[in-house]
């Protein structure tokens, strides 16, 4: 027999697109798999639409669990699995035909490969055929497409993340050994697993296989569009990389990075939070700022914060603090 691959599938109040995610799967030129489709507490009809395909297909699972968020309902899927082989799929995202198949077969003939992972392409509910490979500014791949293991790809990671929670297959040998989604990190916890598992030692490889593609579907109630929890995930995710190295280099890219996502989680609270909330963040910023002239400029915008407009601030944030712009 070929062998089965798990696919964890974690939903919320996503009835509307889980039925495309399913038959993505039941697409698939390949047959060995399991779907456990994980209810993260939905509302709406999710239990009903996965009901009518999993009585039609017993490779069709479902489970349900209180709000807990993804990371608690990924780690609810694995935790029931079967398979060789962990294909994570949003219930609002897809994955080419041949994915199982030709991943499956990689992995099977290169057991020394721990994650493989190829490219994404990003969709519009409105425009499901377009195939982008970036939803921000110029579209072009974003993906560093790095292969390896230990240091070489920890410097990426720590720089960004590599790749999409669809894009790779990983061996359950990986789950085995690195363990389970961090339940306080989402929306960063895939990233943050990816970094756990080049701090193991797992060898990443990437591999742009035809018919493979990763497609991830963009709409305003994506878990990736409050940028304000992104970035505060990413500072805990930092704080937690402080711990699990000891590589001074790794420790000061890290740090850099964190410095990074502060100021700009700082920019996004001042754009869209409250005053309250942007002035806590603008005087982290100005805490952690490698520079006195950098700690200066946040604390100084701190004090003016409750006397200008929001644009104003964020015009002082990027010009020099000159007396005249403060009068001004």
């Amino acid at each position: 027999m070929e062998p089965l691959v798990s696919v964890i599938v974690p939903t919320y109040n996503y009835g509307r697109f889980i039925s495309e995610t399913i038959e993505c799967l039941r697409a698939q030129t390949y047959a060995e798999w399991e779907c456990m489709i994980v209810d993260d507490g939905s509302t709406d009809d999710t239990a009903e639409v996965v009901a009518r395909y999993s009585k039609a297909d017993p490779r069709i699972k479902f489970f349900r669990q209180p709000n807990r968020r993804q990371a608690a309902a990924r780690n609810h899927g694995l935790a029931q699995m079967r398979g060789k082989y962990v294909q994570f799929l949003d219930a609002d995202d897809l994955i080419e035909p041949e994915k199982l198949e030709k991943q499956v077969a990689y992995l099977e003939n290169h057991p020394d490969v721990d994650i493989l992972y190829g490219s994404v392409r990003y969709f519009r509910s409105e425009a499901p055929t377009a195939r982008l490979h970036t939803m921000w500014g110029v579209d072009k791949p974003w993906m560093p497409g790095i292969s390896g293991r230990g240091k070489h790809v920890l410097e990426v990671l720590i720089e960004q993340n590599i790749m999409v929670i669809n894009s790779p297959l990983i061996p359950r040998r990986v789950i085995d050994l690195v363990g389970l989604f961090d339940e306080a990190l989402p929306p960063a916890e895939d990233w943050d697993y990816w970094v756990r598992c080049a701090i193991a030692g797992m060898t990443f490889q990437f591999a742009d296989l035809p018919g493979t593609l990763a497609l991830v579907r963009s709409h305003n109630t994506s878990s990736s569009v409050d940028r304000r929890k992104m970035y505060t995930s990413m500072l805990r995710m930092r704080q937690k990389i402080e711990s699990l190295t000891g590589d001074p280099d790794l420790r000061t890219l890290n740090r850099t990075q964190m410095i990074n996502d502060q100021e700009a989680l700082a920019f996004e609270t001042i754009m869209h939070g409250p005053l309250k909330d942007s002035l806590r963040e603008m005087l982290r910023a100005s805490r952690n700022s490698p520079t006195k002239k950098g700690a200066l400029k946040w604390a100084a915008c701190a004090c003016a914060a409750p006397l200008v407009s929001r644009r104003r601030l964020t015009g002082l944030l990027t010009t020099s603090l000159t007396r005249a712009s403060l009068r001004s």
